[in-house]
């Protein structure tokens, strides 16, 4: 939906407006009682040497398991431990000492802010550059205990869809929705299109409130085509018949769940060794 929205979805723009001021959040379903679910885990995306994380920019705390190919030419990377988003995620974990070029490997990135301060080092055979400059984001790798610690909450936008996780039904993701974010499309009612604003939707459901935002928790399903419209909580939602992508629907938060990263929240550094001496890391990979 990025751009000029389609001609089906204006409509809902002017309900949007229109409850901005003088809602009532008492819902008619009394107060929200979500299930727990863990979901389950995704198989590793594969990518190739040149995949950097800037795609995944402002959803910080975003966790994707990448699996590179063996045989892999080494590209560019800037940073040490914590590395800026256009760098090649595959040359920046030779950098951390958790994969080689010749065996390839999953490893496990974490989408972080903007460091400000990026210094490069000669590390198992690869030398990452400088940069002394803002730049729109970074990651950093998660390895041993790290790999099961809670996930943080994913920043989210007004903007923010579930699209981007296509193929990834049944797992389960946290996000934390600003206060006062504005008010976006939405397709469906209880389960909804993976192109509604996750934070609307959350609305609707009735789970979060638009003032204050919060964390929202939801399950991604491969079905069904077909969502029915209602208006909820002062919003309008859309039917959708059809529908070829992705749905989700609101189950409860962990207690656990950490907020999503700063600049300043501490992490732990790969040890910059092979990944023979990590036998949880070599694990992870014979798994695959």
């Amino acid at each position: 939906m990025a751009g000029l929205l389609p001609a089906h979805r204006l409509p809902v723009l002017a309900a949007c407006v229109a409850v901005l001021s003088g809602l009532s959040w008492s819902s008619a379903r009394g107060s929200i009682e979500l299930p727990h679910d863990p979901g389950v885990t995704p198989p590793p995306i594969p990518v190739s040497w040149s995949t950097s994380t800037s795609k995944w920019q402002g959803q910080f705390g975003r966790r994707e398991t990448l699996l590179c190919p063996a045989n892999g030419t080494p590209r560019s990377a800037f940073g040490t431990d914590i590395y800026t988003d256009d760098s090649s995620v595959c040359t920046a974990a030779v950098h951390a000492g958790l994969i080689t070029p010749r065996d390839g490997g999953a490893v496990t990135i974490e989408v972080r802010p903007d460091q400000s301060q990026y210094l490069g080092s000669e590390r198992n055979g690869i030398q990452s550059g400088d940069w002394f400059d803002m730049w729109p984001a970074s990651f950093i790798f998660l390895w041993g205990d790290a790999l099961d610690s809670p996930a943080p909450a994913i920043q989210a936008s007004s903007a923010t869809q579930l699209d981007s996780w296509n193929g990834q039904a049944g797992r389960v993701l946290t996000f934390h929705c600003p206060a006062r974010f504005e008010l976006q499309p939405v397709s469906g009612t209880d389960v909804y299109t993976d192109d509604s604003a996750v934070c609307s939707a959350a609305v609707h459901a009735g789970v979060i409130k638009q003032a204050h935002g919060g964390m929202v928790t939801v399950k991604l399903q491969a079905e069904p085509s077909s969502f029915s419209a209602s208006t909820r909580h002062g919003i309008t939602s859309f039917a959708m018949d059809g529908w070829k992508g992705q749905s989700f629907t609101f189950v409860a938060t962990p207690a656990d769940t950490p907020p999503p990263p700063t600049a300043t929240t501490p992490f732990l550094p790969p040890p910059g060794k092979t990944p023979q001496e990590h036998p949880r890391q070599a694990r992870a990979a014979s798994e695959l």
